[in-house]
């Protein structure tokens, strides 16, 4: 009995190594290569929005690999992409805020609030209504675009959310819900180059 079990360990193990050896038994391509198994990546395609604004204006902008470039501010003022809703409690109180913002940097600032309602919910005469209640003085864009561009920009899912772009379009910082003053200057001077851009 030993000696069949000793023979039997022999033919396995005989097998093994010349299998292991054999090349032609073996299809390099099914071999993992760490060099070769990098992870996918989606290839960046570059997209044009152009949103409309309540008063009938064009606002053009074209996706970068690092940002936003906003075809008639580029170069000229830091941009802030506020997404937003009528119904949103958070987005209303943050109002005051953002005028503040702009008021105080108006040379080398924007504020280009999307409106994340459907038309058939929210007609453009009742977003006028919403300008004139609470003094809005920065365009507000409303239409199928605003979703696409929402789409783009990380899937925009909840609100408010807020995109800070640099003056040449780089993407500096995102805002999530309710955002105090101080903490949006502190990425402002970035964005217009008061202070060293830190991308976030």
């Amino acid at each position: 009995m030993k000696t069949n079990y000793f023979f039997a360990v022999f033919l396995t193990s005989l097998f093994l190594f010349t299998g292991c050896d054999s090349k032609s038994e073996i299809d390099d391509s099914l071999i993992a290569n760490t060099k070769k198994n990098t992870p996918y990546v989606k290839k960046f395609v570059s997209k044009t929005f152009k949103l409309t604004t309540t008063d009938g204006k064009i606002i053009e902008l074209t996706s970068t690999k690092e940002g936003l470039d906003f075809k008639d501010y580029k170069g000229k003022k830091a941009i802030l992409v506020d997404f937003f809703a009528t119904w949103c409690p958070p987005c209303i109180k943050g109002l005051p805020i953002l005028k503040e913002l702009r008021e105080k940097y108006k040379d080398d600032f924007e504020i280009i609030s999307v409106l994340y309602e459907k038309e058939e919910d929210k007609p453009t005469s009742e977003i006028i209504d919403f300008i004139k209640k609470y003094d809005i003085t920065y365009p507000i864009t409303v239409g199928e675009e605003n979703f696409k561009l929402a789409k783009d920009l990380d899937d925009v899912q909840r609100i408010p959310e807020l995109f800070l772009f640099s003056k040449d379009g780089k993407f500096v910082k995102k805002f999530l819900g309710e955002t105090d003053l101080e903490t949006y200057e502190i990425f402002l001077k970035m964005a217009i180059g008061e202070n060293k851009l830190e991308i976030r």
